[in-house]
């Protein structure tokens, strides 16, 4: 795992939370926010629209990467959890999507949901770090927050890149942020770790830089959680508050240090990585 999700983990273990990001912790995550009032209503206020989220794709966000997929186009969405933004990326852009999480609990609520959609919309239970990548020939290959997950960022890249057709493309959303002892170019576009190992493997990209989205999305996310902890209290769903807040005070940290930056990577298929 990146060093930068190892501070995260320490951090919310350090909180109480010494299994999060497990798949445990994700089911019993998605199976209490799927009939939680208060979640729904912390997602409308921090994304700007209920979709039962976890992670840090707000309503701007999905717009663009929507703007980025073509109609009839073949994806792969790597880390979809329930979906929700699945659907909506495909029913904007007409796309044929398959999304593939480790939480199996995400993934039934997904199919249950999109049964009648099958054709165009589909969600497998897969775990990256141990099983297959499913189908091959992508058009686009998404991973929007999901890359610190998969273990080293080379060896993950080339996986995906291997799934591509020629002429196919990686969409990576990563945050980054500067540790103690990190240097201050750390941040920048071209020298976050992501960054780094894409130049080593002779990857060609494109950068959006969404960090003012995300600096505003934790300070919010921080509020709101706050705000609306006695309500998930009040229906015995606090493990859903002390998740979020056991998460987002280190993010807001370092997003009022400014110490918190995150890019969308649009990343050419690479028909000779290397070394991978």
């Amino acid at each position: 795992m990146e060093p930068t999700m190892n501070e995260l983990m320490n951090h919310t273990a350090g909180q109480g939370q010494a299994e999060m990001f497990s798949r445990a912790w994700y089911n019993e995550y998605f199976r209490r926010a799927a009939d939680s009032p208060a979640h729904a209503r912390f997602c409308e206020a921090v994304y700007g629209r209920d979709l039962c989220q976890h992670g840090m794709m707000d309503v701007d966000e999905m717009a663009f990467v929507a703007g980025l997929l073509k109609p009839g186009e073949r994806v792969l969405e790597v880390g979809c959890s329930n979906g929700h933004i699945s659907e909506y990326l495909q029913q904007q852009s007409g796309c044929r999507l398959l999304g593939v999480d480790y939480a199996d609990v995400a993934v039934e609520q997904a199919l249950r949901r999109t049964a009648d959609r099958r054709a165009v919309l589909d969600f497998r239970c897969v775990d990256l770090t141990r099983d297959e990548l499913p189908g091959t020939d992508y058009d686009t290959i998404l991973a929007i927050d999901s890359l610190y997950f998969m273990g080293d960022y080379g060896a993950t890249l080339c996986k995906l890149n291997a799934r591509l057709k020629p002429g196919g493309r990686l969409i990576i959303a990563a945050f980054q942020v500067r540790e103690d002892g990190d240097p201050e170019h750390v941040l920048e576009p071209a020298h976050t770790r992501l960054s780094q190992v894409l130049r080593t493997l002779g990857f060609d990209c494109v950068r959006h830089d969404f960090t003012a989205n995300v600096r505003r999305h934790w300070i919010r996310n921080h509020d709101h959680s706050l705000r609306l902890q006695a309500d998930f209290e009040a229906e015995s769903n606090g493990f859903l508050c002390e998740a979020r807040l056991a998460e987002n005070g280190w993010f807001r940290d370092h997003a009022e240090r400014e110490t918190l930056v995150r890019y969308l990577y649009v990343i050419a298929q690479n028909a000779a990585p290397g070394p991978c």
